[in-house]
Parts: C-alpha cells; structure tokens; sequence
C-alpha cells in the first residue's frame, strides 16, 4: 500500500472516529426534560334530568391533577375500593381532601365549586368512581392512570 493511501485512510479513520465521538456525547448532553404535571377538568353536570361527568372516561399520568367541577347540581366523587388498582385505596385516603367517608369526598353543591384531587404516588390502572348522591341515575366515571 502507498504512504499516500496509508495517509488518506489513517485521516478517514480520525474523522469517523471524531463524528462518532461527538455524536456520543451529543447524545449523552442531551437531558430529557422531567414531565411537568397537567391539570385536567371533569365537568360534573345535571342536565335534562340526567346527572354526568364530561368527559365520562379520562386518562392522566401519575402525579397529574384532577379538579371535578360542578357545572350544575350538587355532586360528589367517590372511587369504591374494589375497583381501583392495589394500593390506590391507600394513597387515595391521602390524597383526596374533606372525605365524608373513606374515598368519597364532600359535595360540591355550588357551580364553580371544585374537588380536587392530585394522583402524586397513584398506582397505574383503572380507577371506578361515582357521584352518591345520583349512584341511582347511574353517574359514574373512569380513571386511567398511566
């Protein structure tokens, strides 16, 4: 082989070697930024005779926030222990605030009112959950938590 050759394949190696280099630590320099957690809105409604929560079926991350708004009516929420993901019971008992009984909250009585529940250490999976005061006109809703 020619010094020549030598030369331009020694410097071919170098320059493979640096792209693969900066590459490397391009990729290791770039941090992934920590998720910031949402807030989302449940609309608890009385409307023609029929009692819901909109959206019906939500789906949130773990540490995300859930404020359950009354639009009109009095509602409530309720997760009963059965159908939520082991271990929700537990963290659920912490997390949610003003409880009238385990894992159902106050009523929200006047539009605007909120129930806020923030899902910080909530297991995956699906959570169940109801307004008591319309359990008979069939007011539930699902959590999935991711």
């Amino acid at each position: 082989m020619s010094l020549s050759r030598i030369r331009t394949a020694a410097l071919v190696a170098v320059v493979v070697t640096a792209v693969a280099v900066t590459a490397t630590q391009s990729a290791s320099a770039r941090t992934v930024a920590p998720r910031k957690p949402k807030t989302h809105t449940v609309q608890m409604i009385t409307q023609a005779g029929k009692q819901l929560f909109e959206p019906v079926n939500l789906t949130i991350q773990a540490g995300d926030t859930v404020e359950w708004l009354a639009v009109s009516g009095s509602h409530n929420v309720g997760f009963w222990k059965d159908s939520i993901p082991a271990g929700a019971a537990e963290v659920l008992a912490k997390v949610m605030p003003d409880q009238i009984a385990p894992l159902l909250g106050e009523r929200k009585p006047v539009k605007g009112d909120k129930y806020v529940v923030v899902f910080t250490g909530a297991p995956k999976g699906l959570y169940r959950y109801y307004c008591k005061p319309h359990i008979n006109k069939m007011m539930f809703g699902t959590l999935t938590v991711q």
